[in-house]
């Protein structure tokens, strides 16, 4: 389904529609051609869509990000069986089966096997879309309280209640501030934009409401007994934005066995994937095959679409400038435009964690334009949009940093954050262990 006057595929699917599907891990039979419905929704960009004809490719991706939709597509009744069990072992997410004509006995095995919707093949795309849909908008509630708890101390929020409880004292909050607070918690130990936070807060898309937030940041802190002399739970940092300072635990009310399950699958998998980059690191000879084999391992285990490696330091004038040193899933026009390094300035993201020190995380990075002109327009030729940026340190300097960006626009939820965070240290320590032992792949010493 193509428009004759463009050559492109014509627009099925809605924003919202794409915002409501994605992240989706589309798993189809290998060495087939594509079925007609789900190839005409592929087509569609603004779909985040991650496909596989491996099943245990799929499996990971599914087990180690978050997942709205898992799709699965194929004529074959036994392997869409077997990837029907695989998938279902590896994630809580709804599984949606496109497939040839079914009997009685095999429409069955595919619902035990923990199918949740069976779509034939000969549906059109809009009413392949139709039900997907439909299926992923009566999946939202049970996600959204999928977390049930928020505990940093002794402060402790109940989502599903909404409810805040300081020590045994209750905690009035407004409706805003209760929000308010659940956002920050959330990204708890990441400074957040102003900009960002009235978005995803509010969902305001005229108007700065820099003074509303400034408001209710400051009502929030008198009541959780911060002071102007002492910040103990959210702080500010200058020119940058908002942080809740504690870590924060996170707790759900479901604790069936098929969701500890899944919570030890997604730890295994992180627990191999993290033995992988750690024996791969050790091995490095320079820093330019060292950032190389980060960024394509955490494109290739599926933490991310891509990855980039920054080095910070200084032009023939002595201003400061960012080089690239690796990517991975970047285009080579994107990366042959920064061949010459990029200014350190205001508009560039990466310039915020150089001068804090801090992570910085985006949910749609396209959309604080005004902000940062040149990571939106950057990331926005490319397609990519949440973005999470750890500077790395050296010496006790910042070295630079490293990025993982993904298609969607939701932010890394904060296991996936917590646990990048925890390479991004690695990367520091494998960075002075090189520069400790001369192998600094030749680069000038800042």
């Amino acid at each position: 389904m193509t428009s004759p006057a463009y050559g492109r595929p014509a627009r099925i699917m809605t924003r919202r529609e794409a915002a409501l599907l994605s992240p989706t891990v589309l798993c189809s039979e290998p060495d087939r051609p594509a079925l007609a419905p789900v190839a005409a929704l592929q087509g569609q960009r603004e779909w985040a869509v991650g496909a596989f004809e491996d099943v245990q490719r799929a499996a990971h991706q599914a087990s180690v990000r978050e997942t709205r939709l898992v799709l699965i597509a194929g004529a074959n009744p036994g392997w869409l069986l077997r990837a029907t069990k695989s998938l279902r072992a590896a994630c809580a997410s709804p599984i949606a089966v496109v497939a040839g004509p079914l009997d009685h006995d095999q429409v069955l095995a595919l619902l035990g096997a923990g199918a949740n919707l069976l779509i034939d093949r000969h549906c059109g795309p809009r009413e392949v879309l139709a039900r997907l849909t439909a299926l992923c908008r009566g999946a939202r509630r049970d996600e959204t309280l999928r977390i049930r708890w928020l505990q940093a101390g002794e402060l402790r929020v109940d989502l599903g209640a909404r409810r805040c409880v300081l020590g045994e004292d209750a905690v009035q909050l407004s409706q805003n501030e209760f929000d308010l607070l659940v956002y920050l918690m959330r990204r708890s130990q990441q400074t957040v934009p102003p900009h960002e936070i009235v978005h995803g807060v509010w969902r305001w898309k005229h108007g700065d409401g820099l003074n509303t937030l400034r408001i209710h940041i400051g009502r929030l802190r008198r009541k959780l007994g911060d002071t102007p002399s002492g910040s103990r739970w959210i702080a500010s940092v200058r020119g940058v934005g908002y942080q809740f300072l504690p870590p924060v635990a996170e707790f759900g009310d479901d604790r069936s066995e098929e969701r500890l399950r899944e919570t030890v699958a997604t730890l295994n998998a992180q627990n191999d994937a993290l033995y992988s980059i750690v024996d791969n690191l050790l091995a490095m000879p320079d820093v330019t095959a060292l950032a190389d084999a980060v960024v394509r391992w955490a494109v290739d285990r599926n933490f991310c679409d891509a990855a980039t490696v920054f080095r910070l330091g200084r032009d023939g004038r002595g201003a400061d400038i960012s080089t690239l040193v690796a990517s991975a899933g970047m285009s080579s026009r994107w990366t042959q435009s920064l061949a010459a390094g990029h200014p350190v300035e205001p508009g560039f993201m990466g310039a915020h964690a150089y001068r804090s020190g801090k992570v910085v995380q985006l949910s749609d990075v396209s959309r604080l334009a005004g902000r940062f002109p040149v990571t939106a327009r950057m990331s926005s030729a490319e397609d990519l949009h949440a973005c999470v940026l750890f500077p790395l340190f050296v010496g006790g300097r910042v070295w630079g940093d490293l990025a993982f960006v993904s298609r969607t626009v939701r932010a890394f939820d904060p296991a996936r954050t917590a646990f990048l965070r925890a390479v991004a240290g690695m990367v520091s320590l494998a960075l002075a262990a090189l520069y400790g032992s001369g192998g600094d792949g030749g680069a000038e010493d800042d």
